[in-house]
């Protein structure tokens, strides 16, 4: 089966709806002219109200972490391309930078949209495929290994 999805990553953490799911829908649409799918892991937003609500319950809080981290990653193992808004206006990174690592040791293509002033981690940008500071550009660029 072959893995043409596009993941779209990027912070959810301390993160509004409309900041998660804003730049991703933009991305999901704009792929889907060129017929490329798009996995979005904010689908899963439900999950996350459903941990906020049951932070008292850590146990089952834990478990529903476990559930989002795994099936995060099995949308990237499905996925050709990723790609991860790294900007640190965005909010916290620390999945995304977990997201991609792994998608870098599953020679992932990673497309980077960055902004302009930052100096995003070295680390990032060693495993960087492309990076870019307009988020046009870098949709464009992920739709371009399809």
């Amino acid at each position: 089966m072959a893995k043409q999805h596009v993941y779209l990553a990027g912070p959810m953490e301390d993160c509004s709806k409309d900041d998660m799911t804003g730049w991703r829908n933009i991305a999901a649409k704009q792929l889907d002219v060129f017929e490329i799918p798009s996995l979005d892991p904010t689908r899963r937003v439900s999950f996350h109200d459903q941990l906020d609500h049951q932070l008292q319950d850590e146990y089952r809080g834990m478990n529903i972490c476990r559930r989002i981290f795994k099936q995060d990653l099995q949308d990237i193992a499905d996925s050709r391309v990723i790609l991860a808004d790294v900007r640190r206006s965005s909010g916290r990174g620390t999945g995304t930078s977990m997201e991609l690592m792994f998608a870098h040791t599953k020679n992932k293509i990673i497309i980077l949209w960055a902004d302009k002033d930052d100096f995003p981690h070295p680390f990032i940008e060693a495993i960087a495929t492309e990076k870019y500071y307009d988020l046009e550009e870098a949709i464009e660029a992920a739709g371009s290994y399809y």
